[in-house]
């Protein structure tokens, strides 16, 4: 079952790349606050490392190891809040992810993670972006990354790092938003 969803969710990485990620170019917003405003040489972040494709702009490729590196952490256990737990909960998962692949810094929490980069309609979303739900309280509590056929990857505290669908009844009915980080 494992070797299924992996082998969709790498031809789903090679078509997300191909329908979206072409034009795409990476640049981190970090989120400043209003006094903060007159340092906006300091509020963007643009990587300028071998990741970057021709142009400033990212490319299949990149696509392709975003993926790869969202892969190995598939099938981890979920930890909570605990430090000492080997797995991961959800922020903590997409806060790894990014930094694996680009060196891009999220904050820990669902909380901070949904006020970074740059917001997005539902029906926009393209591979990688950050998907919030609320599955308790009022705000977004839950976070996972987007990876294309309205299916994301997340910490589930049942069942650890898995693939979900958005269309899922559970899913539709806690979405509360989504952040785009690459560009």
């Amino acid at each position: 079952m494992w070797r299924s969803k992996i082998i969709i969710f790498l031809i789903l990485t090679l078509i997300g790349g191909l329908m979206g990620g072409c034009g795409l170019r990476q640049k981190y917003r970090v989120d400043i606050g209003f006094e903060d405003s007159k340092r906006d040489t300091e509020s963007y972040r643009t990587y300028s490392d071998n990741k970057i494709g021709p142009n400033g702009k990212t490319n299949t490729s990149q696509l392709i190891e975003l993926g790869r590196v969202i892969q190995r952490h598939l099938g981890r256990p979920y930890s909570g809040k605990s430090d000492e737990e080997v797995g991961l909960d959800c922020s903590e998962f997409v806060q790894r992810v990014f930094a694996e692949f680009d060196g891009t810094k999220l904050p820990r929490t669902v909380s901070e993670q949904i006020r970074q980069g740059y917001g997005i309609d539902r029906n926009s979303l393209r591979y990688g972006d950050l998907v919030f739900f609320r599955t308790d309280g009022r705000g977004a509590s839950h976070v996972g990354i987007f990876v294309g056929y309205k299916e994301f990857i997340h910490s589930s505290a049942s069942s650890g790092v898995i693939i979900s669908s958005m269309n899922d009844k559970y899913w539709k009915r806690r979405f509360v938003g989504a952040r785009r980080i690459l560009r």
